[in-house]
């Protein structure tokens, strides 16, 4: 703010080589600094903050848009505008702050531009186009499926739905989400990889059918820490939408696995690319040594994707109080004349149990309050026991709701079944990859550490013989039922389970726990099989 002239100019990049200067960065540097802007407003409230972003989202607008400004197609480093144009978000955030019709000016632009040159990104994901084939001109080399990128992209036009209420972008947004799902999301809640279809710029970080392909043995580097954390500021704008579950299930997923597993102890890393099978690895595309700390977009990116969580773990409804995570915490919740506080104890992901109970109550309201409990996509007989909160029917697509009467103490535990699963491997391009397994709990992947186990690379025998062969096949998971005993994390995470079936012996821990010394443990989550 202090930087910023009378125009609005705030750049790391000299007039004369804008808008397009920084080796084609300019833009996205400035979608930061908008960000950054826009997060301390909303923080502070301090109305330099909000001016400073309007001014600069002026700024930028001058500079491009139609002939005689600069296409924002024709910016960038490397996939056609796209990363420029992941601007979108923050330029509607803007707008929805100050209706300044020039905000609304230069996101039309975008949105009208398609964010790329090569391909019209939203249009393709309308017509359902299958995210690796985003921008493809059939030359593996010069893919631009850049995943980070183009789910910023997206979560800039479910902002653009927000503050215009046009059904098509909500719908190219839903198309979107619902094919990185289909075919890139992991058991870990990531995507992306180097091979085997999309080989250009940002090695490991492009869309690449990565749940088919999450076994491939030539995958050298995939799942970067980027696009997990906007994996799940999709999957949370899209929720603030639509009030489905399923957006929630898939946060929990990539933060319980992906998000947490990457964290070095010491606080001051995020692993860039997450792995299967290994160490846990300090390899980085890009990073800055900053003053002795070294700094990568994914060390920078992480946090962010923690705060998210947060945000979603304990949201508002329109008629009421939406509890998304069964975390211990205690939530001050603000209503039009007061507030009230929850806590929540809770044995979850070990298990499913957790009671809610209204501690402290600071309102005039005397009427029911509605609380949503989300239930989990895999939870088996969930039951909410209480005298004080009725069940009633929800208008939410996976949710419980009930209604409270607003009393200090009021009380109910939630309780569910998770199940204990083994899942074999999709089929993808490489058939040395098909005899696999991964043992999932709930939400949790789970892995077999070193620390552990005497040898954790030995084949195991499949819990199921009847998988097929086929490729690129949907398989449902094969429930454990026996055989296995939950007990404490043995390594500061959550679950410790030892297995015995048959000729099976596996001490297995959740993935955040494996090779968390990040020195000489390894671990393993997908198994290879024999018959």
């Amino acid at each position: 703010m202090s930087v910023k002239n009378k125009n609005g100019f705030l750049s790391a990049c000299p007039k004369d080589k804008q808008p397009n200067g920084s080796c084609g960065s300019d833009l996205w540097e400035r979608k930061y600094v908008l960000e950054g802007l826009l997060a301390y407003y909303e923080l502070s409230s301090d109305e330099r903050a909000i001016e400073a972003a309007e001014s600069l989202v002026c700024y930028t607008n001058s500079q491009i848009g139609d002939f005689p400004r600069t296409p924002i197609t024709d910016t960038g480093w490397a996939f056609f505008g796209m990363e420029s144009s992941s601007i979108l978000g923050p330029v509607m955030k803007a707008y929805q702050l100050t209706s300044n019709p020039q905000a609304l000016e230069l996101a039309e632009h975008i949105i009208n531009s398609g964010a790329c040159r090569r391909e019209n990104i939203f249009k393709a994901a309308l017509n359902g186009k299958v995210p690796k084939d985003i921008g493809s001109n059939g030359n593996s080399n010069e893919s631009i499926a850049k995943a980070y990128e183009m789910m910023s992209c997206f979560e800039g036009l479910c902002e653009y739905y927000i503050s215009t209420n046009k059904k098509e972008a909500l719908m190219a947004s839903e198309r979107f989400w619902d094919n990185v799902l289909k075919y890139e999301i992991t058991l870990l809640g990531s995507g992306g990889a180097d091979k085997p279809y999309n080989l250009g710029p940002g090695k490991g970080e492009q869309w690449n059918n990565t749940r088919f392909e999450q076994t491939n043995p030539d995958i050298e580097l995939m799942m970067e820490t980027c696009v997990t954390v906007y994996w799940i500021k999709l999957c949370y704008k899209l929720l603030c939408i639509t009030g489905n579950s399923k957006y929630a299930d898939e946060i929990e997923k990539s933060v319980y696995n992906a998000l947490l597993g990457a964290i070095r102890p010491d606080g001051n890393f995020f692993e860039y690319f997450p792995s299967f099978n290994g160490k846990r690895s300090g390899v980085v595309n890009y990073s800055f040594n900053i003053n002795g700390f070294d700094l990568s977009c994914c060390t920078a990116n992480g946090p962010t994707g923690l705060a998210v969580v947060l945000q979603t773990a304990v949201m508002s409804a329109c008629d009421g109080i939406v509890i998304n995570f069964y975390e211990n915490a205690r939530i001050k919740i603000p209503l039009e004349d007061g507030f009230i506080t929850v806590k929540i104890n809770s044995e979850y992901p070990r298990r499913g149990k957790a009671k809610i109970t209204i501690e402290e109550i600071n309102s005039l309201i005397k009427t029911d309050l509605n609380f949503y409990f989300r239930k989990p996509h895999f939870a088996k007989d969930f039951k909410i026991i209480s005298d004080s909160f009725v069940e009633e029917n929800s208008k939410y697509t996976g949710y419980i709701k009930t209604s409270a009467k607003l009393k200090e103490g009021s009380e109910c535990t939630l309780e569910f079944d998770i199940p204990f699963t083994v899942i074999p491997a999709l089929k993808g391009s490489n058939i040395l990859g098909d005899n696999r397994q991964a043992f999932v709990y709930g939400s949790l992947l789970l892995c077999a550490d070193s620390r552990d186990n005497k040898n954790i690379t030995a084949a195991i025998k499949e819990f199921k013989q009847d998988f097929t062969t086929s490729r690129d096949m949907i398989y449902e998971p094969c429930e454990i039922s026996e055989g296995f005993a939950i007990t404490d994390s043995k390594h500061n995470g959550f679950i410790n389970i030892d297995l015995t079936y048959k000729d099976i012996r596996l001490n297995l821990c959740d993935y955040m726990s494996a090779g968390n010394d990040w020195k000489d443990s390894e671990f393993i989550s997908w198994f290879e099989t024999k018959k």
